[in-house]
This record gives C-alpha cells, sequence and structure tokens, in this order.
C-alpha cells in the first residue's frame, strides 16, 4: 500500500489517492502480472524446441526468474 501512496504523490506531498487512483495503479499491475504469464508460456514454447544446452540454461534461467516475479506479485494482487 506505501508503494502505490507513494507512486500517486508521495507519502510526504499530503496527497490523499482517490478510489479511481487505486483502481488504476491495481489495473496496471495486473496487466504487468498477465505479460508474466505470457513470457512463461512463451519460455515453455522455447524450451521445449531449444537443442543448445547452453541457449536451453538462459532460458531456464530467465524462466525461474520470471516465475519468482509472478509468485511475488500474485499474491498481493488476490489479497
Amino acid at each position: 500500500m506505501a508503494f502505490l501512496l507513494a507512486t500517486c504523490g508521495g507519502l510526504d506531498s499530503g496527497f490523499v489517492p482517490s478510489v479511481q487512483d487505486f483502481d488504476k495503479k491495481l489495473t496496471e499491475a495486473d496487466a504487468y502480472l498477465q505479460i508474466l504469464i505470457e513470457q512463461l508460456k512463451l519460455f515453455d514454447d522455447k524450451l521445449q524446441n531449444c537443442k543448445e544446452d547452453e541457449q536451453r540454461k538462459k532460458i531456464e534461467t530467465l524462466k525461474e526468474t520470471t516465475n519468482r516475479w509472478d509468485s511475488a506479485m500474485l499474491p498481493r494482487l488476490v489479497s
């Protein structure tokens, strides 16, 4: 919540975000989460077709990192 307040004008400015501001930030966060989910699907597709070990390791690392972001964001949006 502090992040949302800070991005809507700062905690020190006295600005109180409206419900519309909150909804906008929530919609943006959900859109980013959807992008991460789509990216995970693309990584799965690439891994299935990847023949080179070095390239496969890079894709697996990217997938793991993306999955951590996804896992970190999802509970915050759902709760």
